[in-house]
């Protein structure tokens, strides 16, 4: 009986000097690392870029999209020369192409949806004037976002067969290659009452100002993913992000300094635990499938491996 004491008051001292550690400000995600990032080859980010520029609206990022699908049928449509049946079906792909790109604009006006348990539930702030549109590349599926309808930041996906079963230090290891050497941020993980720093991005700066890191997202989608942002526009949305964030409700204290693992809503798959049935969220992968599975916008589910330009 004494051991078993002195087990818990081991328990009761781990736990509370946890309390105390969260209400002095105890860090949670990202740690700020000191100094800047080290600024990537200017070429290579260029070509992430490519034709798209800060500022851009949402229609003039759709037209730059749909020059690229044009270009993507280009040697087909060749090929079928004056054949009819052959150009009205290769007409039509090209506009059903279109269409979905037109109507992946979602304005995240405060109406919750698949967006916020998705791929990238932590790259916008609802009700804060922002939008998003998407488009399917070969290997990867590229998000827009906007601020108040001007493009801000670009967020890509990898598709699995790009990250080949690396690691993320082996990933961040090969874009270094890629863009240069890059700062590591690590994230405190809560775990049992004690604290564990994760590997959790690769960071890099621009001359021009632009912002680029290499985002962990493989703990429950299996891909890693490349962002590139305005700084000065993604700083004031982190700010946002911050603040809402302060305003969340809390789960019991137990739960926050024993259970809790990650940043990651462990609540979010409560119908499936009620119904009985999964229900993959958007950007969910499960069983190997081997793409980004992102939602349509008339409701249904869009597997990004459906499209492939």
């Amino acid at each position: 009986m004494r051991r078993l004491g002195l087990s818990l008051l081991a328990v009761v001292l781990i736990v509370s000097s946890a309390h105390l550690a969260i209400a002095k400000g105890a860090k949670k995600g990202p740690e700020k690392i000191k100094g800047p990032a080290p600024v990537a080859k200017s070429a290579e980010i260029n070509e992430f870029k490519g034709e798209f520029k800060w500022g851009m609206a949402p229609q003039a990022v759709i037209e730059k999209l749909n020059l690229k699908i044009d270009n993507n049928f280009k040697e087909r449509v060749a090929k079928v020369g004056t054949d009819p049946r052959r150009s009205d079906q290769l007409r039509g792909e090209i506009k059903v192409d279109k269409d979905r790109v037109a109507k992946s604009v979602v304005k995240f006006d405060g109406k919750k949806g698949g967006w916020d348990v998705s791929i990238i539930d932590e790259e916008f702030v609802q009700s804060n004037g922002e939008s998003m549109l998407y488009y399917k590349e070969p290997k990867s599926t590229r998000y827009f976002f906007f601020s108040g309808d001007s493009l801000y930041k670009m967020f890509v996906a990898f598709d699995k067969d790009v990250v080949a079963g690396k690691s993320f230090p082996e990933f961040g290891e090969m874009m270094q290659g890629k863009y240069g050497k890059a700062q590591p941020v690590y994230r405190d993980v809560a775990q049992h009452g004690a604290k564990n720093k994760v590997l959790d991005a690769f960071q890099w700066r621009s001359a021009e100002g632009d912002g680029l890191k290499l985002v962990d997202r493989s703990k429950f989608y299996d891909v890693y993913c490349l962002v590139i942002y305005d700084h000065s526009v993604e700083d004031r949305q982190a700010e946002v992000r911050k603040n809402n964030a302060k305003n969340v409700p809390k789960g019991s204290f137990v739960d926050s300094v024993i259970e809790k693992t990650s940043d990651r809503d462990e609540n979010d798959n409560v119908v499936d635990r009620i119904t009985g049935k999964e229900v993959l969220k958007p950007g969910e992968r499960r069983g190997g499938q081997q793409n980004i599975k992102v939602p349509s916008p008339t409701g249904g589910e869009m597997k990004a491996e459906d499209r492939a330009y």
